[in-house]
């Protein structure tokens, strides 16, 4: 059935010639040789695979109504590898840019050739042409036309539908094959832009030339140079027919073309191609195992116009990380160069360019190095041609100024460009005559430094990397107390808190005020430590309110000693541990002013609580036996402790009372509660009712 309908569609057409005319033949065409080259060209560089690929632009086919397609196709056909060149190789790709043109809204619909034509044109290929197309990337076809695609796969081969990949955006194809490769024609670009704002290519996209934090890039001798943006565009500008152009850096641009120009070059796209009347300029690449790679036919090849390179000139000052005339330099400028009444000398200028003067409003080196191997050479050469381009000094200190002055205040920057353009005035019209040879530059110096790099790794910009502020796994936000060792027997142990220092204690009538940086001489453990802490820190630590609570009948006088009576000869005690241990938990202390009424030990961390303590509810040091009592502990009246049992007190006590009261008052009897009699049954014949 297929092979019927195939023969069908050869049958009812006309054959068509594969083979052009010779050039010598009378018969060759140059217009339809040159249209043939605008439709399909090689890419300069070959593919991952190695293998040739081929450009086929859809923008570019002309329109049926006007032209002969049947006569057009041997031309087109003659543009891929020949048949003994396909014979001992590995075969080709072709990548299709099948949209309509660049500004469709502006341009009168084309007549494109018939299914009809593709399928015969198909046929006419050779055996060796159709087996060795490797792959067919279809970039931004249409949904009708990719239908018909499909039918015509079907159709013809099957085999040759698995080699077709359709593709929406450069995008979508940066995934499959390197863009950056490819010597993409403009109107693929305006095509792609209707779709999708920007281009992602992987391992490409970024910052290379516009806004970097490094605006001249360095040489391998670390000498600094032109970034290629400006390399190429100011090698257009000043050739000699374009440098004669009228309004060059006034006439503005499609903003849309420099957009994406500016994406290229920041991508690291390694062809491209600038065109304006009768010149050229393409990129050129190197590659190691190829040699120097140009591109082929430059001027059958789409490319961009003059005035693209001068408004992306423009933009590349105006995005600079720090603008040549900083925000910070505007008081200076106003007060030594404001005024329009007195001229600026060579010397001010001189100043100003000078990088060993530290006191120029230019304050940064690097911007008055990019004056003096850039702008200022090339806008003096630009004057020099004013009587034909209209460029005057003032007319190119206009245009560059509000680049220049990029600050956070508009208004700031409006009120600085009368100051700026007197100061480059002044500048383009010395340059040449007197501060180039201050600084030993020539226009042929200049011109030098257009020229591309002899060594490979200095001919393409550094691809920026994101600056992500990098952050230690142990780091954190806040204090954090970590060990120098990272040993796991340090990482067990914890080191302890400090002790607390001395309490105020009264000894023989006495307040002693405690040394407070002597927390460190202790005579015994407290038992309230023990198996908590094992070592003494010498530093200070805020006083806890119970320091002097009674412990087992003892006087607490400091977190690590008692009294000699105190029983803190439980365990050993490791004072001379250099081991910090984990803080010690806050203990359950005991009332200041209370006593406990309950005889049973109260055991907490290993410390027992006996039911005696001392009160001095009636002014006597004696101690008392609480009695048991149901529930939780209770507080009687509240009676300050000031003494210890052992010592004396810090004053005679009273006189005894003959008579002591118990230590707490006998609960009061219950009151009796006086009920009324029941009331007698009523009787009825003798018998109780209910």
């Amino acid at each position: 059935m297929r092979s019927q309908i195939a023969n069908r569609l050869r049958s009812n057409s006309t054959p068509l010639n594969s083979v052009p005319p010779a050039s010598t033949s009378n018969d060759y065409s140059t217009d339809l040789a040159y249209l043939a080259a605008r439709i399909i060209y090689p890419s300069p560089l070959p593919s991952q695979n190695d293998l040739p690929v081929f450009i086929l632009n859809g923008a570019a086919f002309p329109d049926a109504k006007t032209v002969d397609y049947d006569a057009l196709l041997p031309y087109v056909l003659s543009r891929l590898p020949g048949d003994e060149e396909l014979i001992g190789g590995h075969g080709y790709e072709v990548v299709f840019f099948a949209g309509a043109g660049g500004n469709a809204a502006m341009q009168s619909k084309k007549g494109r050739p018939n299914w009809q034509w593709s399928m015969q044109a198909y046929h006419v290929l050779t055996r060796a042409k159709r087996k060795k197309l490797q792959k067919l990337y279809i970039v931004h076809d249409k949904n009708f036309s990719r239908v018909l695609i499909e039918v015509f796969a079907s159709v013809v081969s099957p085999k040759f539908r698995k080699k077709v990949i359709h593709i929406s955006t450069l995008s979508g194809l940066a995934l499959h094959i390197p863009i950056e490769d490819l010597l993409i024609p403009p109107s693929a670009y305006l095509i792609d832009r209707r779709k999708s704002p920007d281009i992602y290519a992987p391992y490409a996209s970024g910052r290379r030339a516009f806004g970097v934090q490094t605006p001249l890039p360095f040489f391998a001798d670390r000498s600094v140079r032109l970034p290629r943006v400006l390399r190429e565009t100011t090698s257009f500008v000043i050739m000699d027919d374009n440098i004669k152009a009228e309004g060059i850096f006034r006439v503005s641009a499609r903003a849309q073309t420099v957009e994406i120009l500016k994406e290229a070059y920041d991508r690291g796209q390694k062809f491209i191609v600038w065109k304006e009347i009768n010149t050229v300029l393409a990129s050129s690449y190197h590659r190691e195992g190829i040699g120097h790679v140009w591109v082929e036919e430059p001027d059958h090849a789409e490319g961009y116009e003059l005035h693209v390179a001068a408004v992306l000139i423009k933009l590349w000052y105006k995005e600079l990380k720090e603008p040549i005339f900083p925000s910070s330099s505007y008081q200076a400028l106003e007060k030594y160069y404001g005024n329009p009444n007195v001229s600026l000398e060579v010397q001010h200028l001189l100043q100003m360019l000078s990088d060993d003067d530290e006191w120029s409003p230019i304050s940064s080196k690097m911007s008055r190095q990019i004056l003096r191997m850039h702008l200022l050479p090339l806008l003096s050469r630009v004057a020099a041609f004013q009587d034909r381009n209209q460029m005057t000094p003032e007319n190119l200190a206009v245009c560059f100024a509000p680049s220049l002055l990029c600050g956070p205040d508009p208004i700031e920057d409006l009120k600085m460009s009368t100051t700026v353009r007197r100061i480059l005035v002044a500048m383009i019209v010395h340059w040449e005559s007197d501060l180039a040879p201050l600084f030993g530059i020539s226009f042929e110096t200049f011109e030098e430094s257009l020229h591309m790099p002899e060594a490979t790794g200095d001919r393409e910009d550094p691809l920026e990397e994101a600056r992500i502020k990098a952050v230690d796994e142990t780091q954190s936000v806040g204090i954090t107390l970590l060990d120098n060792d990272d040993s796991d027997a340090e990482m067990e142990i914890r080191p302890a808190l400090p002790p607390r220092p001395r309490a105020a204690t009264v000894i023989n009538g006495i307040l002693e005020e405690p040394n407070p940086f002597d927390v460190g001489a202790t005579g015994r453990m407290n038992p309230a430590n023990l198996g908590l802490s094992d070592g003494i820190s010498p530093v200070r630590r805020k006083p806890s309110p119970f320091d002097d609570a009674p412990l087992d009948g003892m006087s607490h006088i400091d977190n690590g000693a008692f009294t000699e009576t105190s029983p803190s000869e439980i365990g050993p005690s490791n004072l001379t541990s250099p081991i910090r241990r984990k803080p010690a938990p806050a203990l359950l202390p005991l009332p200041r002013y209370s006593s406990i009424i309950s005889d049973r030990p109260a055991i907490l961390q290993g410390i027992q609580y006996y039911n005696t303590v001392p009160i001095e509810d009636d002014d006597s040091g004696e101690e008392h036996e609480m009695k048991d009592v149901d529930g939780p502990p209770l507080y009687e009246e509240q009676v300050p402790i000031y003494n210890e049992p052992t010592r004396p007190p810090p004053c005679p006590p009273p006189e005894p009372e003959p008579t002591r009261p118990p230590p707490f008052p006998p609960p009061a009897a219950e009151p009796s509660i006086q009920r009324k009699p029941l009331p007698k049954m009523a009787t009825w014949g003798g018998k109780a009712c209910d």
